[in-house]
């Protein structure tokens, strides 16, 4: 008997705003890339606009729909507030540096921020393909080990390969200027693991579909939008080696911005759309009215935090004041208050990457799952 082959087409939202939103907003990495390396625009104007248009207002999106949500105040309020520790760590660094007079504590916490960044980037990716995956009728998660293994060795070998070869990432993991013999044969080792983890995906999809008759492409669209521009921004031989080391948050973040702006407009509108008084949920209704309020309020938050920040930082960005005498101010002879101010506002990313640990779970929580149409 002749199996009846089908290719599954369920979206997230829709097909237009998934392309749009999920799959479209990638394009925003290469049009980056090719701004800085062939227009020469510089990486502190592009950090700017990156700041000014999607990142700070991404965590903004986190911010309506935790503490501007009455209801989550009642289900989430240690949450929450726990959440807001997240401050301290910087400025616990500054003063544990200043008794033990070295850097050292605070270079430890620059390193993790980086680090949690770019993970916060992978398991939000991941996130989108989980959701693909119960869309179309796949098994999720760590059920689905082959998908699992193949997602993370594609997200993580590429940035562990980047940090060995970029000469500015290299000192500061201790290492020396030039590769060591041993450095070479694992970013080696990276390059064979990272193909024949692609032919492996290609593999297993082209099984599934000989043996279930059925092809799931959303998720498959998802992954050639993603991957393909981490392994170029991460693993081409120019792009992962010149480029200046400030641009690569840039790059990487600019697209995942976009599409989180797109998931949680959808669920804010699912779930605040009929509050627009604000009775039930409190202040995030009347912001979810429109998506043009809801930006605009995020671009204010973004102004608000962003240039307080530049200033006691004294960063050079357009339309700040720059650098400036209260930045210098000494901490302690090893540390500034420009130290002080960079460690407190990664309050405002670590808060933001800790909540959404726990405010998108699929598996647990049920509420989400109605909000984001997946029930």
């Amino acid at each position: 008997m002749n199996m009846v082959r089908s290719v599954s087409v369920n979206w997230i939202i829709d097909k237009y705003n998934d392309l749009l939103w999920f799959m479209g907003a990638c394009i925003s990495g290469y049009i980056l890339i090719y701004l800085n390396i062939e227009l020469g625009v510089s990486a502190v104007l592009l950090t700017w606009f990156w700041i000014m248009t999607v990142d700070g207002p991404h965590i903004f999106g986190t911010v309506s729909r935790t503490y501007l949500d009455k209801q989550e105040w009642i289900n989430r309020s240690p949450l929450l507030l726990g959440s807001l520790l997240w401050f301290l760590l910087g400025p616990i660094t500054v003063w544990l540096g200043i008794i033990l007079q070295t850097r050292k504590p605070f270079f430890i916490f620059l390193t993790f921020a980086q680090v949690w960044a770019y993970w916060h980037v992978v398991r939000q990716h991941y996130g989108f393909m989980m959701i693909y995956q119960k869309k179309n009728g796949e098994l999720t998660g760590k059920n689905n080990p082959a998908d699992y293994w193949i997602f993370y060795i594609l997200m993580c070998a590429p940035f562990i390969s980047f940090i060995l070869r970029h000469p500015d990432a290299r000192p500061q993991l201790g290492l020396g200027p030039v590769l060591s013999e041993f450095e070479t044969m694992i970013v080696s080792i990276i390059n064979i693991v990272v193909i024949s983890a692609i032919v492996l995906y290609v593999l297993k999809e082209y099984h599934h579909y000989k043996i279930h008759a059925n092809f799931n492409f959303p998720k498959t669209l998802f992954l050639l939008s993603c991957v393909p521009l981490h392994l170029l921004i991460f693993m081409h031989p120019y792009i992962s080696t010149k480029i200046d080391i400030r641009l690569f948050a840039v790059f990487v973040t600019f697209y995942h911005n976009i599409q989180y702006h797109g998931i949680i407009w959808f669920y804010n509108k699912n779930r605040y759309g009929k509050d627009e008084t604000g009775k039930r949920f409190g202040p995030v209704g009347r912001i979810n009215r429109n998506f043009y309020i809801y930006y605009l309020m995020g671009i204010l938050f973004t102004i608000t935090y962003r240039y307080s920040h530049w200033f006691f930082d004294g960063s050079n960005m357009p339309f700040a004041p720059g650098p400036n005498p209260v930045s210098m101010f000494s901490l302690g002879n090893i540390f500034s208050v420009s130290d002080l101010a960079v460690g407190f506002w990664w309050g405002f990313a670590f808060n933001h990457y800790f909540l959404d640990q726990y405010i998108w779970r699929l598996s647990k929580d049920k509420q989400l799952n109605k909000d984001l149409q997946l029930a």
